[in-house]
């Protein structure tokens, strides 16, 4: 049997508490070797503390109180503070959105990077730094030699999210988590840390949770997708078959809302009516009624399952057979 057919991340009824009101409400999700599953979702929906909760980084106002989170065979929110040190790096890695607020800027690139790779294998200076020069070369970055003895602040955006991408990597993790990773890049070099990370995919069999609220870096780079709301998974499929015909409203209306080529010149941009609710405006019923054109009580009162809609396609919806009235309101 074919091993990528087993999941390499677990995420199982995952429950994150903030002062009593689950943020992060039982989540659950898998990722194949060499697969790339997308979270995303309006600001705020928990996506990244789901990816925070992965490392054990969650902030001390959060408490993880369900799930478990299986890297393999290994429960990673059981690991002690100790056992997580020893795992982060080496099995699971993280890009955060911001470089610039990641790397020290008073630390030379290349000792940041080394530093990464001799925590875990106890090595000489030379040789973390030799692999620190080598895995400049792997993200693309042109003269390394001389890139590590440069700091942060003389580096462009792009350049600075390669240096995250060499130290997220330097180890050869399994896993890579990767926060909003092109949020602060212009296109151009979006597309290039997009390209890297494909790569990295192909070449390497990198699995990758990549946190992002943007549905074209979802298309062009996912194989699966996780719609969260509200702490909730909405939905979640393979990409192709959540761009073609999405089993939720929130999912429809949220693709409808994205600005296509063939708008019409200053056509006004489709939108969903309504905020997203507070944490302590979370009803029993599902989160996304007080916005949903297709809501009944029913919607208010019982909080909707994920209904097995086929082919690894799943919706959190009690209305997936009025799906077609969806379209005819976001058209």
């Amino acid at each position: 049997m074919n091993p990528a057919a087993f999941p390499l991340l677990s995420v199982d009824r995952l429950t994150i508490d903030i002062g009593g009101a689950n943020v992060v409400d039982d989540v659950s999700f898998t990722v194949a070797p060499g697969k790339v599953m997308a979270l995303v979702g309006e600001s705020g929906c928990g996506k990244s503390l789901t990816s925070y909760a992965m490392l054990g980084l969650l902030p001390p106002a959060a408490r993880r109180t369900a799930g478990r989170i299986m890297l393999e065979n290994t429960d990673l929110a059981a690991l002690s503070e100790r056992q997580l040190r020893k795992a982060r790096g080496k099995d699971i890695s993280i890009i955060f959105q911001e470089p610039s607020a990641s790397l020290d800027p008073l630390t030379t690139v290349g000792s940041q990077i080394a530093e990464a790779y001799r925590v875990h294998h106890g090595v000489s200076k030379a040789e973390a730094y030799e692999k620190a020069r080598q895995m400049l070369v792997d993200v693309g970055i042109p003269d390394p030699a001389r890139r590590l003895d440069q700091y942060p602040f003389e580096l462009s955006g792009g350049m600075c999210q390669r240096i995250m991408i060499s130290i997220a990597l330097i180890n050869g993790p399994r896993l890579l988590v990767a926060d909003e990773p092109t949020t602060a890049l212009d296109v151009t070099i979006q597309a290039q840390i997009l390209d890297l990370m494909k790569k990295l995919v192909a070449d390497r069999g990198t699995a990758i949770v990549l946190i992002t609220h943007d549905m074209g870096v979802v298309a062009d780079i996912a194989d699966d997708v996780a719609v969260m709301y509200a702490g909730r998974i909405a939905e979640i499929a393979p990409v192709h078959d959540l761009f073609r015909q999405p089993k939720h409203p929130y999912t429809a209306l949220l693709l409808a809302s994205v600005p296509k080529l063939d708008d019409a010149p200053k056509a006004d941009l489709a939108t969903i009516e309504g905020t997203v609710p507070t944490p302590n405006e979370f009803g029993v019923g599902c989160r996304f009624v007080e916005r949903c054109p297709l809501a009944t009580d029913k919607c208010r009162t019982e909080q909707p399952p994920l209904f097995d809609c086929g082919g690894g396609h799943r919706s959190a919806c009690w209305h997936i057979d009025r799906m077609a009235e969806i379209r005819e309101v976001a058209a």
